[in-house]
């Protein structure tokens, strides 16, 4: 199981343990706040016998300095060891539920051969992340979901092609219940259509909005024109790339002017040859 895994990222699931690294975090926390409070505690027993709280070389109060080195250890290992790796693991987005699949349904395609004890982080679905996630625009997102075009021939990558791919392993590795499919084609794909439908949103405006200023020179319907590829390419943008909200505006904005330029030369293409028939 360990080499079906690590042949292909969407395979190689673990789990965050959020619940226990939020225990733990908050048990040092608490452990630093009573070293706290017992350090203040030593301060003010110090001021009431008279001692000086403002040196340090001079400090004889042992326990004091028994707790500030403790401190130390504590807060070094506190942040770095405990808060960002946290932070950071908490961050990282969750396994779907398809990549969850792949692993249970391996196992049953051979006869459950790893310990259900051992497997059981498979029915943790919440707490499950991929080793090496992968962002993925919303266009190539829907296609993962149909299984079909995945194990299309053209996408999908051979036998004798596994070991070009990174996924040939040894004699303990059977991959006969798995269909591996080639991503580079897939995003390739991807870009291509992606490509595809921006030139068609360039190139069509354009000849849409000369073919309607000669049938009916009217300000409106060029208008309307415009709004509609401003929608249709706002919803374009956000289906074929992983766009934040102000950059998917930016983009829509930029479009809008590029298309103003568009009904421009229009116009002054037309003025000009009305000039000269005069």
């Amino acid at each position: 199981m360990c080499a079906w895994m690590a042949s292909d990222d969407d395979f190689f699931m673990i789990r965050k343990f959020e619940g226990i690294g939020a225990r733990v975090v908050l048990l040092m926390q608490n452990r630093i706040v009573q070293l706290e409070q017992e350090l203040h505690v030593e301060d003010r027993n110090c001021a009431l016998q008279g001692g000086n709280n403002g040196t340090f070389d001079w400090d004889h109060q042992k326990r004091r300095i028994e707790i500030m080195d403790e401190l130390a250890q504590r807060l070094e290992r506190y942040p770095e060891r405990f808060v960002l790796d946290h932070s950071q693991i908490k961050a990282r987005p969750r396994a779907e539920k398809k990549q969850i699949s792949y692993i249970k349904n391996w196992l049953e395609n051979n006869n459950h051969p790893i310990r259900e004890q051992e497997v059981s982080f498979v029915h943790h679905g919440g707490d499950l992340m991929p080793m090496v996630p992968r962002v993925k625009p919303p266009l190539r997102r829907w296609i993962d979901k149909f299984d079909i075009l995945g194990r299309l021939p053209c996408w999908r990558v051979g036998t004798d092609k596994l070991d070009t791919h990174h996924y040939n392993y040894p004699d303990n590795f059977d991959s006969k219940t798995t269909i591996y499919s080639n991503e580079e084609l897939i995003d390739k794909f991807v870009t291509c259509i992606t490509v595809g439908l921006g030139l068609v949103m360039l190139v069509a405006p354009l000849w849409l909005l000369q073919y309607v200023y000669i049938a009916e020179p009217d300000m409106k319907a060029r208008l309307k024109i415009i709004t509609g590829f401003l929608i249709g390419f706002t919803i374009l943008l956000s289906i074929v790339a992983v766009a934040r909200p102000f950059e998917v505006l930016a983009a829509t904005a930029a479009y809008g002017a590029v298309l103003m330029v568009f009904m421009q030369l229009g116009n002054s293409g037309h003025g000009g040859s009305a000039s000269n028939g005069r």
